[in-house]
C-alpha cells in the first residue's frame, strides 16, 4: 500500500473515533452542567492502534462526589469510550499538580466542547 493511502486510511480511522466521541458527548444529559470535553491520549495524538480506546475527559459542574454515581450520570457509555469525569475545580487542581491526564488533554487534546483557556476562567 502506498504511504499516501496508509496516511489517508489512518486519518479516516481517527476521524471515525472522534465522531464516536462526538456522538457520545451529544447524548450527555444537560443536568451534568458540561463545561468542557476533550479527547486525549493516543487518539488525540494519532498514534492509536486497534486495541486503543477513546479517552474522553469530561469537565462538568453537576457531579456527585461518588465516582460510581458520576459514571452512572453519563448514561450509556459506548464500548471503546473511556471517560474521565472531573469538576472544574478538580481540573484546576489536577492541572496544577501536573496530573498526566490534565497535561495530555491541555497539550494534545482535541477539544470537542470548551477549551483549557475557558476552564481557567
Amino acid at each position: 500500500m502506498r504511504p499516501a493511502a496508509v496516511l489517508e486510511r489512518r486519518r479516516a480511522e481517527r476521524a471515525g473515533l472522534l465522531a464516536s466521541a462526538r456522538a457520545f458527548v451529544a447524548r450527555l444529559p444537560d443536568a451534568l452542567g458540561l463545561r468542557a470535553v476533550a479527547v486525549f491520549g493516543s487518539v488525540a495524538r494519532g498514534d492509536f492502534n486497534v486495541w486503543s480506546d477513546v479517552d474522553v475527559l469530561i469537565v462538568a459542574e453537576g457531579l456527585s462526589d461518588d465516582y460510581w454515581s458520576r459514571l452512572a450520570a453519563l448514561g450509556d457509555v459506548p464500548s471503546g469510550i473511556e471517560p474521565v469525569v472531573w469538576t472544574s475545580s478538580e481540573w484546576s487542581r489536577q492541572r496544577a499538580r501536573g496530573n498526566p491526564i490534565a497535561l495530555e488533554a491541555e497539550r494534545h487534546g482535541v477539544w470537542l466542547v470548551g477549551s483549557p483557556e475557558q476552564l481557567a476562567v
